[in-house]
């Protein structure tokens, strides 16, 4: 019988080849935003697929350093797939400002281009290190989800960590709000966007879908955390960190026991995939898309080609 972890393995391969044969077509486009939203997601779901397949019926700390990486591979990548959508909304509203100041400059502007690589890089790392704060020891291991954070449930997470996702989805919003009311205001300057600017559409739609799919589990995370479970004031540096080396291990037959965290950690990784998914769904079906298919279908079959007659 297929386990729902066998299942989850199969998937995360899927989404993580659905994601990589996107990426260079971002690359040669040169959107920094879409770039990073890709390589985040590819990153989280091949990351989901080894710990499924190592930690299989079992908690045996195999790879300490590897679940150093991993788990805060998960707390980065979270926010990075945010600061990612934050990118592309910039790009937008600086694609529509360009439509009205007539300034094509601005949009490759070096200080847009260095910011822009600090929201998908920079963010990502100080939320990291913010984390080892609130980061009561090495890592956790669940059976079959492997390698988890572990983040003391205290005062200071919910400033350093968890009110972030909901700060930077809001600024996203606000990005696409200006965004839309200045191409209502500009019925025509809209048309010549659209005419030499094809993917602005799906960018828009996808910085809205990531916010849509952020913001709820963000909001049920942080009232299940303080609601459920006793936010503690801060019990100093020295105190949190004094049996940092310890590796808590859980047996799936004790986390599947609580339905809330079962939920909580399942969506963790599972919504990678689904973000695969999403954005495959948007850019895997474009007039570009199907020419790398066709290039890389023709490259195979060569390949194969020239394989079966020097084998003969």
């Amino acid at each position: 019988m297929v386990s729902t972890n066998h299942v989850f393995s199969g998937f995360a391969f899927i989404g993580f080849v659905l994601v990589s044969i996107l990426l260079p077509l971002h690359i040669k486009a040169r959107n920094i935003g879409t770039c990073a939203l890709v390589i985040w997601i590819g990153l989280l779901c091949l990351n989901g697929l080894v710990n499924s397949i190592i930690w299989d019926h079992n908690v045996t700390n195999w790879a300490p350093v590897w679940c150093d990486i991993s788990s805060h591979l998960m707390i980065g990548g979270g926010i990075g797939v945010q600061s990612a959508g934050l990118c592309i909304a910039r790009h937008l509203y600086f694609v529509t400002r360009n439509i009205t100041t007539n300034r094509p400059s601005q949009i490759r502007h070096w200080r847009a281009i260095t910011c822009d690589f600090f929201l998908v890089i920079g963010v990502p790392m100080l939320y990291m290190v913010s984390s080892y704060i609130v980061q009561f020891t090495r890592f956790i291991i669940y059976e079959e989800i492997s390698c988890y954070f572990a983040l003391y449930n205290t005062q200071p997470t919910y400033p350093l960590l968890f009110i972030w996702p909901i700060i930077v989805s809001f600024i996203i919003l606000v990005y696409l709000g200006v965004i839309i009311r200045t191409l209502i205001q500009r019925g025509a300057g809209f048309k010549e966007l659209m005419k030499h600017d094809e993917p602005f559409c799906r960018l828009l739609a996808l910085a809205l879908v990531i916010v849509a799919c952020t913001v709820p589990n963000s909001l049920w995370a942080i009232i299940q955390d303080a609601t459920e479970n006793p936010v503690v004031p801060w019990p100093g540096w020295d105190y949190l960190h004094a049996d940092f080396s310890y590796v808590l291990k859980v047996p799936a037959t004790e986390w599947q026991a609580m339905p809330a965290q079962t939920a909580a950690i399942q969506y963790t990784r599972w919504c990678f995939v689904m973000y695969a998914i999403i954005v495959f769904s948007f850019f895997g079906f474009t007039t570009e898309a199907k020419k790398s298919y066709r290039a890389v279908a023709g490259f195979l079959t060569s390949y194969f080609s020239i394989f079966a007659i020097l084998k003969d």
